[in-house]
């Protein structure tokens, strides 16, 4: 393994230390030979000890930053810091264990110590009250004495918040707002403080030790690659940020630095393919990258692919040290970058020769040391990657996370399940079959069964109480005692015409059935839409009073795809498909109460399209978007009405 030009000097450094130790241990050893009849310690005995200790430390650590995989970009403050935050969160992660399986083997008790400290804490708040938060003292006080709520319950509040109203709903300072994606409605601001980021950091740890023991520890100095868009950000009129929770600001600069092989300067780019071709250039230039964060899968892939078309101009770049001179993008983010681009011949060879072998498993041939992709996946594009790019590495949905609360870690970092956090999150359940119920029995995670599905109820540290916020998950294990969850979908992407309730992965399925019945044919994406969502528009033709859906499906751009078309049989096989997977849809459809979905190809880059509008006509950021898989804007479904193959 061949080092980096500073590790040399901490090879050297050691050397030094480990003379000064020597010497400082002899003259320890000589001065108690002359002085061997005393028995009283000077304060100069003292301090030798404290010094040989010291550099005997500073000793091995230098020795042992010189040997280990290191990533090529390094200076010597970011060794030092990656270094030492890499010894801390090992040592941490120990203790964090201990207390989550602590609270792991009794979830219940957990959650009320974790409801007392919140309540106790935000009691005197203009929220706490107005609900007499003095008269709530544990679980079962809480669920009979404060109502199930949404959004709109809050609004009032978070406006008092934007405006500068202190102690509202949370008695600590906000930090920040984060801000919802807004990819299937308006995006809702959410007040952060800084207890959320202790309890982020936490979950966080978790997730890297349970990689760690699946796949292997990487080197405390190698690198990690974070895909990153510079979103749009506001502030409130107190000058709070208000974006989403992915966001690099000044404070994290130097921990970005650290952590990261992209310059600072290049963070700041916001329009998607100038910040993808920088930090895949930056990246590519490191072969001892460590891990990939998406965060979601399908970016991952839009990402290779843009190497798949652009690779000769990455190796190009690579070789000369200079950026492609047709990136748009300011005159100071390309000084910067080129300054910090260093001429590789030797990487863009190695580059160039994988790249000319094809792009099966690219990911591990070009990353040979990567433990794993960690990538959230919405639209099962981890499937994609496994079949080509990513083949031969792990791709880990490391955790289940929103903008209003942490609500799961996967401890095993292989399935996309997730263990409860009973610190963090104050769980409610309700069972799938009364989410609709005005007024649903909730349960508490002492009550829950696996195999059970449920919508989930969240007590937050963001300041919301019994909020409903659309998520309903299965519990397929127990931790200990505490369950363990999969994310089957959200309440509003259902397509529910008649109280079917067909969910996204049951169109899923469906929708892959179709594709796979057209030769040759391999699905690109796609998304849904229920009739009412037509009012009136003559694009297309339907009986009045007839109920339906409209199905938007998307092929990859392959020459053995370019005459594929959509026939009667291809929309047969689709409604076959879903009666087979949801009985009530069965039992309208053959009462004619539900009629044959209408189902279309749009054209290729549709979808790209689809992310670009919602993007410029909502709260999302390229690193939030997911593909909505139901439209519920009349703007959005007319952008995939005109552009059907017809």
């Amino acid at each position: 393994m061949a080092r980096i030009k500073l590790q040399n000097y901490f090879l050297a450094a050691g050397v030094v230390f480990l003379s000064v130790f020597t010497g400082i241990l002899y003259n320890v050893i000589a001065t108690e030979e002359e002085t061997h009849d005393h028995d009283v310690i000077s304060w100069l005995d003292v301090v030798r000890v404290i010094l040989s200790i010291t550099t005997l430390c500073l000793a091995v650590m230098c020795f042992h930053i010189s040997y280990i995989r290191a990533s090529k970009n390094h200076t010597l403050s970011s060794i030092l810091l990656l270094y030492i935050l890499s010894r801390m969160v090992k040592l941490f992660s120990i203790l964090i264990w201990r207390q989550f399986d602590a609270r792991a083997k009794d979830p219940r008790r957990a959650q009320e110590d974790c409801l007392k400290s919140l309540l106790k804490r935000n009691a005197n708040t203009a929220y706490g009250k107005r609900n007499n938060f003095s008269n709530i003292k544990c679980l079962e006080d809480l669920r009979k004495l404060h109502p199930l709520t949404t959004y709109d319950h809050y609004e009032q509040y978070i406006e008092r918040m934007v405006n500068g109203e202190k102690n509202v709903l949370l008695c600590e300072k906000v930090s920040r707002f984060g801000i919802t994606s807004g990819t299937t409605g308006k995006g809702k601001l959410i007040p952060v403080s800084r207890k959320r980021y202790t309890s982020l950091l936490a979950i966080l740890i978790l997730l890297q030790d349970g990689i760690g023991k699946k796949y292997g520890y990487q080197s405390p100095l190698q690198k990690g690659f974070a895909l990153y868009v510079n979103p749009t950000i506001t502030t409130t009129p107190g000058g709070q940020i208000i974006g989403p929770m992915h966001l690099y600001t000044d404070g994290t600069k130097l921990l970005a630095n650290a952590t990261g092989n992209v310059p600072w300067e290049a963070m700041s780019l916001s329009t998607e393919y100038e910040a993808y071709y920088l930090n895949l250039l930056f990246n590519l230039c490191d072969s001892n990258i460590g891990i990939w964060i998406g965060p979601f899968s399908s970016q991952i892939h839009k990402a290779m692919s843009c190497v798949e078309i652009q690779w000769k101009q990455f190796v190009h770049d690579i070789k000369t040290g200079t950026i492609d001179e047709d990136l748009q993008i300011p005159i100071e983010v390309r000084e910067a970058c080129e300054k910090a681009l260093s001429p590789d011949p030797e990487r863009a060879e190695e580059l160039r020769r994988e790249f000319e072998q094809g792009f099966d498993g690219i990911v591990r041939r070009i990353w040979p040391h990567m433990k794993c992709v960690f990538g959230i996946d919405t639209a099962q594009f981890n499937e994609k990657l496994n079949e080509k790019y990513a083949k031969g590495i792990a791709i880990v949905s490391g955790t289940y996370l929103s903008t209003e609360g942490d609500l799961g870690v996967n401890l095993w970092a292989d399935e996309d399940k997730y263990a409860l956090i009973p610190n963090a999150t104050i769980y409610e359940f309700i069972p799938e079959e009364n989410i609709n119920e005005a007024e649903p029995k909730t349960l508490f995670l002492d009550e829950v069964k696996i195999g059970e599905a449920y919508e989930m109820v969240v007590t937050t540290k963001c300041g919301f109480y019994r909020y409903r916020f659309g998520d309903v998950i299965k519990v397929v294990d127990f931790y200990y005692n505490l369950p363990v969850i999969k994310f089957m979908y959200r309440s509003g992407q259902l397509l529910n015409l008649r109280a079917e309730k067909v969910t996204e992965l049951t169109v899923d399925e469906a929708v892959h059935h179709m594709v796979n019945h057209m030769k040759g044919a391999k699905l690109a994406s796609w998304t849904s839409a229920e009739n009412t969502l037509l009012a009136g528009t003559k694009e297309v033709e339907y009986e009045e009073g007839s109920q339906f859906y409209l199905i938007f499906v998307e092929l990859e751009e392959e020459e053995e795809n370019s005459n594929h078309q959509l026939n009667d049989e291809h929309r047969q096989k689709f409604d076959e498909a879903l009666q087979e997977r949801n009985n009530y849809y069965t039992d309208y459809r053959k009462a004619g109460t539900i009629s044959l979905p209408h189902v279309y190809l749009v054209k290729s880059g549709t979808f790209k399209e689809l992310q670009d509008y919602i993007i410029a006509n909502s709260t999302a950021s390229f690193n939030q978007f997911k593909i909505p898989r139901k439209l519920k804007t009349a703007g959005t479904l007319k952008l995939m009405l005109d552009s059907r193959v017809l």
